[in-house]
């Protein structure tokens, strides 16, 4: 049956949601699941075929999308993280390339048998990791201290520099096959081309992203750019930039556009959260396009051209050339021997890589070049192999050695006010794992002294929530007085914390006009539950109390003994999982569980 060009779409869109979802649920890369849905419906299948679908518009799409992707990666590299590992981060994307592109050129030369200059052209884009898995494997994996920053440094910025050495080695390889003048090169050496070519690159890339962020500052510097254009005007300027950049110098638009993204998230202007939040969404949508398209457009032949060599290839790039680079990059930098443990298995490849390669491969072989069509079959092995050790891997390495936790139960209490500071305390007597935040150091001061985790701070403060600790915590109540204070904890933490796993109080009843959005949230405890409700039963007398249900004392006893007494508001099962009783759910607790809840003061509220 013939699939129209929307319905090849609409599958593709589906069928990536469907990849998504079961990755998340199996805890698995999404992008095995999604290379494996390509090869399926392209050549096992032949349903789709995407240079039907998208013809001669397929590779500018691509080109487009990865320009996002890199945007979006860029605005969530802050200069702050630099005072964890700024020296490491330098000598990854310096050192660390220059060891990954020297070793992989050897091994490229010894085991796939390609010619000098496209060994440097295929080393040069295996430099390549980039934010598409990295990202997400660092949200799986939630590393403690400073890795954190390191991968996520690194595999963003090594994106454009493993691009622009790509370009430039694809540059000089087309002069040396006659192909010169048709890129502006004439009879130039190859060492003039990469001089040139890095010299534009740096140039323009650095010149078109202060143009681009200048203008957007200034528009809403000056009140001309209302806040539900901000994400329209900030992709068009993305694109904009990009395709300028490109048109000037080839490729040169993915360095301009993550310049951008770093600029945008270090500005104090405005907030750029709201942008992050739909680039996120917008990256997820692409890149599970990006990777069946390419992976649906990849014929029989090419992956008969996988051979035992290029199986070869590609364990020696996890077993000699990551620890070789990772070593030579942390020496004498204080990096602990686990922190580079798991920076070892911090490398693979992503869309940027298999999007250059299908690019080149196919410029190349219409050059005349021999083995540029193999070049294809050996980066989606490359793609494969190492998302899937990495991938499967690393998050319980991670936590063997002590660096991560996969699972967080800790709870974080947004406030730190008197009875806030009991709950809490009886929650950690009840054997739970808690964090208290305020913005008043006395409350703060208070809750340390109870020998209780504590910090200064606020849930408006992007630089606080980004230093603090999250490696133990996966849940979040809000009980401050304030109800947009509450509210607004659904919109910050859920970076951090899953958002079904962050509560709020209820609002006081007619005291904020938002009330009812807020009761479409994760209203805690019960109906009641108020901060007034809480105030006044602790005045009365009411204590948090905490005990176990038994065989001889289960559920059903429970209710009989307190009744409605009982506010129940934590419950930690055997197994040590923390659950939150909600306004809006029901708990039903087992034998073994033990129960957190206020105990009523005699005389009710």
């Amino acid at each position: 049956m013939e699939v129209s060009i929307y319905g090849s779409l609409a599958w593709i869109i589906f069928l990536g949601a469907v990849a998504q979802w079961v990755g998340w649920r199996l805890k698995i890369p999404a992008i095995l699941l999604l290379l494996g849905t390509g090869f399926l419906v392209g050549p096992v299948t032949g349903w789709i075929n995407p240079d039907d679908v998208l013809g001669d518009i397929l590779f500018p799409i691509i080109s487009a999308a990865v320009a996002i992707i890199l945007f979006e990666g860029g605005l969530t590299l802050k200069f702050s993280d630099l005072r964890e590992a700024g020296v490491t981060i330098v000598r990854l994307v310096s050192l660390g390339v220059a060891m990954t592109w020297g070793l992989t050129f050897v091994l490229v030369k010894i085991f796939l048998g390609f010619d000098t200059m496209l060994s440097a052209l295929f080393a040069a884009l295996l430099v390549v990791t980039g934010p598409t898995v990295i990202g997400p494997m660092l949200r799986t994996i939630r590393p403690r201290g400073k890795v954190k920053y390191m991968a996520k440094w690194e595999g963003i910025l090594n994106d454009p520099i493993g691009v622009v050495l790509a370009v430039l080695m694809f540059e000089v390889l087309i002069a040396q096959h006659g192909g010169g003048h048709g890129h502006g090169h004439g009879d130039m050496g190859g060492g003039s081309i990469v001089a040139i070519g890095l010299l534009k690159t740096i140039v323009i890339g650095v010149v078109f992203s202060a143009l681009s962020g200048g203008l957007l500052l200034g528009l809403v510097k000056l009140k001309l750019l209302p806040e539900f254009l901000h994400n329209f005007v900030v992709l068009a300027l993305v694109l904009g930039s990009f395709g300028v950049s490109n048109h000037l110098q080839e490729e040169s638009g993915l360095l301009t556009v993550t310049l951008l993204g770093i600029l945008l998230a270090n500005q104090k202007l405005f907030d750029v959260r709201h942008i992050t939040a739909f680039k996120e969404n917008l990256q997820i949508l692409l890149i599970s396009m990006l990777f069946i398209l390419l992976a649906a457009r990849v014929s029989p032949e090419t992956v008969e051209r996988i051979s035992i060599n290029s199986v070869l290839f590609v364990v020696a790039l996890i077993v000699l050339v990551r620890p070789a680079a990772i070593l030579v990059s942390t020496i004498g930098s204080g990096t602990t021997w686990k922190e580079r443990v798991l920076l070892m298995m911090l490398a693979p490849r992503g869309i940027v890589a298999v999007a250059l390669t299908s690019l080149f491969s196919l410029k190349l072989a219409d050059a005349g070049i021999a083995d540029a069509d193999k070049m294809m079959a050996v980066m989606l092995l490359v793609v494969v192999m190492t998302v899937g050790f990495y991938g499967l891997l690393a998050a319980p390495l991670s936590a063997k050695l002590g660096l991560s936790n996969l699972d967080p139960q800790g709870v974080l209490f947004i406030g730190a006010h008197d009875w806030s500071i009991n709950m809490a305390a009886e929650l950690k007597k009840a054997g739970g794992d808690v964090v208290l935040i305020d913005s008043n150091r006395f409350h703060v001061h208070r809750a340390r002294r109870q020998e209780l985790n504590a910090h200064p701070g606020n849930v408006f403060s992007e630089e606080f929530l980004e230093e603090l600790d999250f490696s133990n915590i996966g849940h979040a109540v809000a009980l401050t007085a304030n109800d947009e204070v509450n509210g607004f904890a659904q919109t910050t933490l859920r970076e951090y914390i899953e958002r079904a796993d962050i509560y709020h109080l209820l609002p006081e009843k007619n005291s904020n006009p938002q009330g009812g959005e807020s009761r479409k949230m994760n209203p805690l405890f019960a109906e009641d539950a108020t901060f007034s409700f809480f105030e006044a039963q602790m005045a009365n007398g009411a204590t948090f109390e905490h005990l176990t249900l038994r065989e001889n004392f289960d559920m059903s006893a429970f209710d009989e003994e307190y009744g409605a007494r009982a506010v129940l508001l934590f419950c930690i099962d055997p197994e040590g999982d923390v659950r939150i009783f909600s306004a809006k759910s029901k708990i039903t607790p087992k034998e073994g569980s033990t129960l957190v809840f206020l105990k009523r003061a005699p005389d009710g509220e």
